[in-house]
């Protein structure tokens, strides 16, 4: 019997082999890429397979396996599953099963799969970093995971009543097509060669230099070849700095809530078991709901904001006891110079106020919080910076 890991190496065979007969460009991404390039495979790796692709070659790669491999293969993503993830589209098998019986998600189909990850726009050639979550499509972003939230205990009717009318109004708005169109325009980049109009690229959770992938070039990886940018080195140094080579490649063992078949089909096996199923996702469900209603949950997230918020704090005092003397020196009243200190105390400024949202503040040093007040003065935030000052009084104010 193949493994899960088998699986998908004929996944990545078949994207490769598909996108070189089409004219479609991808590369590795993450500890699969890095795993393919110091071991030549990508087997005992991560438990997902990435590849990136560019949003145009994402949407003909769609194409092509919607009308020529859809027998046995899937494409799936926000395209044909309005309530699917924006950030990325699994190509699977559907001869085969990988679900976890517990977590709770709103995918259609659950087979052995490779992720793809489109190529999302980061800086401009002049290194403008781009703001693509537009506010409102954050807000949005939000709502969604409130709409997309599954229910499956009938004692929290309510509350799929409540999830259902809103699906609805937001379906019959236009909602779910509107909000992918405007992530894709504002945030993908359509083809390979429009990489190298912006400075910098996005995937997964790194900016990558748009010139290191100017080009590709096959590796032999477990027997096939896969792509790589052609500057590896200066590719895998920017993910995972200079000591990428030690980085170690972590083997995810599979949970005991999930089943894994390489050889029955998603639909077959919860045919053959969906009560089972549905009565363990209940009582998983009822029991986390008892648990938030006994448990002091806002404490314990409150403590664990707090250690990060420290963490952020010490971060602040080792830059600017470097750095506050020349920002002090610089005239607020001076328009160019206000700004170069403002850029200096957006960062402080941002952390403020998310946890002062939670009742939350902490101090740098003297001088750095005296040029903060003033900052936000001059920039029109006194009800922020009032906020802090009331907070700073209360007695988990972190000194």
């Amino acid at each position: 019997m193949k493994s899960k890991q088998d699986i998908q190496l004929e996944l990545l065979a078949e994207i490769d082999d598909i996108c070189s007969k089409n004219g479609l460009k991808y590369i590795l991404i993450g500890q699969t890429a890095l795993n393919a390039y110091l071991n030549h495979t990508v087997k005992n790796g991560t438990r997902m397979m990435s590849v990136a692709m560019t949003m145009g070659d994402m949407d003909r790669f769609c194409e092509i396996i919607e009308n020529e491999y859809s027998d046995d293969r899937y494409v799936e993503g926000m395209f044909n599953n309005p309530k699917f993830n924006p950030s990325f589209i699994n190509y699977g098998n559907k001869n085969t099963t990988y679900f976890n019986m517990v977590y709770l998600d709103n995918n259609i189909h659950n087979g052995i799969e490779v992720r793809i990850y489109p190529i999302r726009k980061h800086a401009e050639l002049d290194s403008t970093i781009i703001k693509g979550w537009s506010k409102r499509l954050a807000r949005e972003r939000k709502f969604r995971l409130t709409l997309n939230r599954v229910i499956v205990s009938d004692k929290f009717w309510h509350l799929k009543l409540a999830t259902n009318v809103l699906n609805k109004i937001y379906a019959v708005t236009g909602g779910h097509k509107r909000y992918y169109n405007e992530i894709k325009n504002r945030i993908f980049i359509d083809k390979w060669e429009n990489i190298q109009d912006y400075s910098m690229v996005r995937f997964l959770k790194y900016n990558i230099s748009s010139e290191i992938l100017k080009e590709t070039v096959k590796y032999d990886v477990d027997g096939i070849k896969l792509c790589l940018p052609k500057c590896t080195d200066e590719f895998f140094t920017e993910m995972y700095n200079e000591n990428f080579r030690e980085k170690e490649i972590k083997e995810q063992k599979i949970k005991r809530t999930v089943i894994v078949d390489t050889e029955i089909g998603y639909e077959k096996v919860i045919e053959a078991t969906k009560d089972i199923i549905t009565e363990a996702r209940i009582c998983h469900e009822e029991v986390v709901w008892e648990r938030r209603k006994h448990d002091d949950e806002t404490a314990v997230a409150n403590i664990w904001r707090l250690v990060k918020m420290t963490n952020r704090q010490l971060e602040f005092k080792r830059y600017f006891k470097n750095n506050i003397d020349y920002l002090l020196t610089l005239d607020l009243d001076d328009e160019e110079q206000f700004e170069e200190v403002y850029e200096e105390l957006k960062k402080p400024i941002s952390t403020l106020r998310r946890y002062s949202k939670f009742g939350m503040t902490f101090s740098i040093d003297p001088k750095t919080d005296a040029l903060i007040d003033e900052v936000l003065v001059k920039s029109g935030r006194e009800k922020l910076r009032n906020k802090i000052n009331k907070i700073s009084n209360k007695k988990y104010f972190v000194e």
